[in-house]
Formats: structure tokens, C-alpha cells, sequence
């Protein structure tokens, strides 16, 4: 078989458009998702995962979160039946003595400062959770939490898996960018 010179024929032009326009779709990625990161499913989600870092980005660059500060650690608990828990705690905790009962039976101006403390630096709740597959977003429908107003809330955030990682994106209205990275430590996935 005899290859005509380039230019010489219209024959090969065509296959070889075609071929150049499929090989370039199939390898082109979403440059909205970090380096190898994908959308994950359901079953991947399920597990426990502890919190590595939350960044804030902002319009003018990064910024610190005012609530956790850098250096929180948590965990996250997505449970097959449909149930989740997650907990958040601040970096630098103020020490107090655990109470003989609960609630703290003194009501004197410092255990009012004490318990404002601890509730500033922890953060928890418990919640219904679904996942849609087409959007890569979770969904956690508030049943409590450490803040008795969120009951009944629902909260959206985009995931995506790297690796090990499991990455929760919020967009603010304010145009402010969060993700919470986190870690898995147990999968229930077979």
C-alpha cells in the first residue's frame, strides 16, 4: 500500500481529524477538581474519616477560619444505614474539671465564662445523610446538634476522593471558598 504525501490527498485527512478529536477528548480532566482527584460514590463515603486541615479561601487569598482555627481535629462517621456524626474540636481548649453531674450545678459568672469556652471550641451533630453520585454532593439533614437551632438544617457540600482523602468544598455566598479535608481511618467498604 502505497501512504500518499502530506498534502497530496484527502483521504487521511479525515480518519486522521477524527482520531486526533477522539484521542484529545478522552484524555482531557475537569480543571475544577485538584490533581487526581475524582468523584467518589456512596459506598466510598461510608466509614470514618479524621480531619487534617480546614483552609478558607477568600477573595484577597486565604484566610483563617474564626470558628475551628488551624490545627482542629475531628472525626467524621457516615454509617451504611444512612446516619452520620461528625466532631470538630478547636486547637487550644480551655482545661476545665469534668462535673460531678450535668449540667454544671453552679451558676457563678466563671462557670458561665468556663462553659462558653468549651462550647466555643467544639463543634458536633448528628445527622440523615445522602448522597447524589451525579453531582458528587452530600447532604447531612441535621436531627441535633451541639446547637439546638440547627435541628432540621441541611447541609450541601461537594466531595471528591484522593485517594485516602476525602475533600468537602463549600461555597460561600461572601465568594469565600471551604474545604475540609479529611482522612480515612476505617472503610466498611467490602
Amino acid at each position: 500500500m502505497k501512504i500518499p504525501a502530506p498534502g497530496t490527498s484527502g483521504r487521511l485527512k479525515w480518519p486522521l481529524l477524527i482520531l486526533t478529536c477522539l484521542i484529545a477528548a478522552s484524555c482531557q480532566v475537569d480543571a475544577s477538581k485538584p490533581s487526581g482527584a475524582v468523584r467518589g460514590t456512596r459506598q466510598e463515603l461510608i466509614g470514618a474519616w479524621q480531619l487534617k486541615s480546614i483552609q478558607l479561601m477568600g477573595p484577597n487569598g486565604p484566610m483563617n477560619d474564626p470558628f475551628y482555627n488551624e490545627g482542629s481535629t475531628g472525626i467524621l462517621i457516615y454509617d451504611p444505614s444512612g446516619w452520620m456524626s461528625v466532631q470538630i474540636v478547636g486547637q487550644q481548649r480551655a482545661v476545665v474539671d469534668v462535673p460531678g453531674s450535668r449540667p454544671w450545678p453552679s451558676n457563678t459568672a466563671e462557670d458561665a465564662r468556663r462553659k462558653a469556652e468549651v462550647l466555643d471550641t467544639y463543634y458536633a451533630y448528628f445527622a440523615t445523610w445522602e448522597f447524589n453520585e451525579a453531582t458528587s454532593a452530600v447532604t447531612h439533614h441535621v436531627v441535633s446538634s451541639l446547637f439546638p437551632g440547627e435541628a432540621g438544617a441541611s447541609y450541601s457540600q461537594d466531595v471528591t476522593l484522593e485517594g485516602e482523602y476525602l475533600i468537602f468544598t463549600t461555597h460561600r455566598d461572601s465568594g469565600v471558598v471551604q474545604k475540609k479535608v479529611w482522612q480515612r481511618i476505617i472503610s466498611t467498604a467490602p
